[in-house]
């Protein structure tokens, strides 16, 4: 079983290969681990917000498959096999669908590709 930071390390290899070449970038924001109280709270005023989806991913509208699907920045949660959203998580990912934004939890490669081939035209078909 993979833990979710090999699962995430992968996703991230696999999204270098196959979103389009020059239209499409993505990002880790690093909100886990353990830091100092005062890391945290420099952070939060920062705008860092608990429970942020773990890679934010923006394809230009060019490379979208449908024209009927309203382009919006793409979010992934990356879980273990067993891993549970947290109450943070939900809260989040729910504010994220309200403002448009097409939000995925996923649990490997192959749940990433069968939702980015919905919304975008991938490199590896």
């Amino acid at each position: 079983m993979s833990s979710e930071a090999e699962i995430h390390k992968s996703i991230c290899a696999w999204l270098k290969i196959v979103l389009p070449d020059g239209g499409a970038v993505f990002h880790h924001s690093p909100n886990e681990g353990r830091h100092k109280v005062q890391f945290r709270v420099k952070q939060r005023l920062l705008g860092m917000r608990a429970g942020w989806p773990d890679i934010e991913i923006f394809v230009n509208p060019t490379w979208w498959k449908d024209p009927e699907i309203q382009w919006a920045p793409i979010f992934l949660e990356v879980k273990a096999e067993e891993g549970r959203l947290s109450d943070n998580q939900k809260v989040v990912i729910e504010e994220l669908k309200q403002a448009g934004c097409h939000v995925f939890v996923v649990r490997s490669i192959d749940d990433v590709r069968d939702e980015l081939s919905k919304l975008v035209r991938l490199r590896d078909g």
